[in-house]
């Protein structure tokens, strides 16, 4: 794992940008699923993100999986529906283009927390319509 320092946003963009995907996808597929990650740490607000990209993804294109530390709260709605109650749960996405991950990561940067709190929800509230 290479730890490469402190840098600013444009300087952290360009290393994302650098990483070669593909290549790494490849690598990965090769050492039976090492996983190669792009970790982000916010020495300000002390939180975490890391982008990972998804050696078994079942499509063509590249797909990054997003993890972080950041603490959200969701409503749910107990057995019968009448008492809710708030879970904590942590920002994450799965199925993510490269596009995507790069758009999140710099919102992260640009500690736009508010704004990935709620491209969280929004997804949560897709899978439930989609199972549902």
């Amino acid at each position: 794992a290479d730890h490469l320092g402190a840098f600013d946003l444009e300087t952290i963009v360009a290393r994302f940008d650098e990483m070669g995907w593909r290549q790494q996808l490849v690598r990965q597929l090769q050492l039976d699923g090492a996983s190669t990650s792009f970790i982000v740490r916010d020495d300000y607000t002390e939180q975490t993100l890391r982008i990972t990209i998804d050696a078994f993804s079942q499509t063509q294109q590249l797909e990054f999986k997003l993890e972080s530390d950041i603490p959200v709260f969701i409503p749910k709605k107990d057995l019968f529906g009448l008492v809710t109650r708030k879970s904590k749960d942590t920002i994450s996405f799965n199925h993510l283009t490269l596009s995507r991950a790069k758009e999140y990561l710099i919102t992260f940067l640009n500690r736009d927390i508010a704004t990935l709190e709620q491209l969280y929800k929004d997804s949560l509230n897709k899978a439930i319509k989609t199972a549902s």
